[in-house]
């Protein structure tokens, strides 16, 4: 099976998208499929480059942070030719787009046309939805998609209510590496620390996304400020300040934001704020104790929560989007009101106090992870969309009729 990939960004680009895509493309190719991905360039340079077995060509013309609604218009014409050239190299069995329902028209377009044209199967994963103008004015392009999966039974939801066809839509769950993502052993513990000197002899509580009002990262700062009255030594750490699409150029006034309130609590000390590579992230949630993810809007899934439970953290969410398909209040973490810092800080403390609470909630994560969100199942889930979609579009290609004529 040939597949065609098109998402705006792939690692060392951090995102929940850009991490899915680079499990979900090796394993694809491990199973004997031709993967091609088309994404984002870093730097402003095209590139041609593989992954684990996967091909990546990167190009401006993907890059959500140097494009805009304005320029995207006025670039259409590179766009197109640039789409089209990756496709009819690539010549795919089927064409799996990552949030192509957003962001531009231009794009979305030019992929329906050129599926349409040569019958083949287009796929969209919607990791997110939205409720702003230019989300209004995508959505008569919904009908193009043959499938789409949706990466939470919320998604799926918020998708029918914006007329989607749920008949259309298949909910396919986010898995983990659950090898790179494993819980250390008190030596390898104490080993990560040496790397991390100011976090050695400290509880940690790990916030795993990118710094941002979204995803709460003003929140988890107010609650450190109540989290200190019992535990001073305590610290937060806060990932995630670069190396992440900034479509609007919004996250640098949000991180002054943030640091600014961190300055006003007087939690200098208490507050760690770091970019961690691609590669460091495990080494991160080894360390901790436990995790925070307390987006303030609908998260859509939140791959940090696989990630915190494969590594046997125990992790704090809000009541948020498909959080709660993953997290169980009480069993592998809890679960509280959106925006409410008190509530937060009252279940970090709960834990910091009850470290045999905080192991068996961390096991109990790590066994659920196991179970239901391995990397394994969630291909074998996504070839499965895609072989039904293959049976109900039998016919032959007109690039194949090309190539044979």
């Amino acid at each position: 099976m040939k597949i065609a990939v098109l998402h705006w960004a792939f690692p060392p680009i951090i995102g929940g998208v850009e991490t899915h895509l680079a499990m979900l493309g090796p394993e694809l190719a491990k199973g004997g499929a031709e993967v091609s991905l088309l994404t984002g360039s870093v730097g402003g340079r095209r590139e041609e480059s593989r992954h684990d077995g996967m091909l990546v060509k990167r190009t401006p013309l993907m890059d959500l942070n140097a494009l805009s609604n304005k320029n995207i218009e006025e670039k259409a014409a590179q766009i197109r030719r640039e789409i089209h050239e990756f496709l009819y190299q690539a010549r795919p069995d089927l064409i799996h787009a990552h949030n192509m329902h957003y962001f531009s028209a231009v794009h979305a377009q030019v992929l329906g046309g050129i599926a349409r044209w040569v019958g083949v199967p287009l796929i969209l994963t919607a990791h997110n939805v939205w409720s702003d103008r230019l989300w209004q004015s995508m959505l008569p392009l919904a009908g193009q998609w043959d499938t789409v999966i949706a990466v939470s039974h919320f998604i799926k939801k918020e998708l029918v209510c914006s007329g989607y066809n749920g008949d259309r839509v298949t909910v396919v769950h986010h898995g983990i590496d659950l090898e790179k993502f494993s819980p250390p052993s008190d030596r390898e513990r104490a080993l990560l620390l040496k790397k991390y000197p100011r976090l050695r002899g400290r509880k940690i509580i790990f916030h795993p996304a990118r710094m941002s009002l979204a995803k709460g990262s003003d929140i988890v700062v107010k609650a450190a400020a109540l989290i200190k009255e019992e535990f001073p030594e305590f610290i937060l750490v806060l990932a995630g300040v670069g190396k992440t699409v900034d479509w609007g150029s919004c996250q640098q006034g949000e991180v002054e934001r943030i640091r600014n309130l961190i300055n006003g609590l007087g939690l200098q000390e208490n507050v760690l704020i770091r970019f961690f590579s691609w590669e460091e992230i495990p080494e991160m949630y080894r360390i901790a104790d436990f995790c925070v993810y307390p987006s303030v809007f609908e998260e859509p899934f939140g791959l940090v929560m696989l990630e915190a439970m494969a590594t046997a953290r125990p992790v704090i969410v809000s009541r948020s989007g498909g959080m709660p398909e993953v997290i169980t209040d009480g069993v592998n973490g809890f679960v509280v009101s959106k925006g409410d810092p008190v509530s937060l800080a009252e279940q970090c403390v709960r834990l910091l106090r009850d470290p045999v609470l905080n192991r068996e909630m961390g096991q109990q994560g790590r066994r659920i992870a196991l179970e239901k969100f391995s990397k394994e199942i969630m291909t074998k889930n996504t070839v499965a969309v895609y072989n039904t979609l293959l049976e109900e579009k039998k016919g032959v290609l007109k690039w194949r009729q090309e190539t044979t004529a």
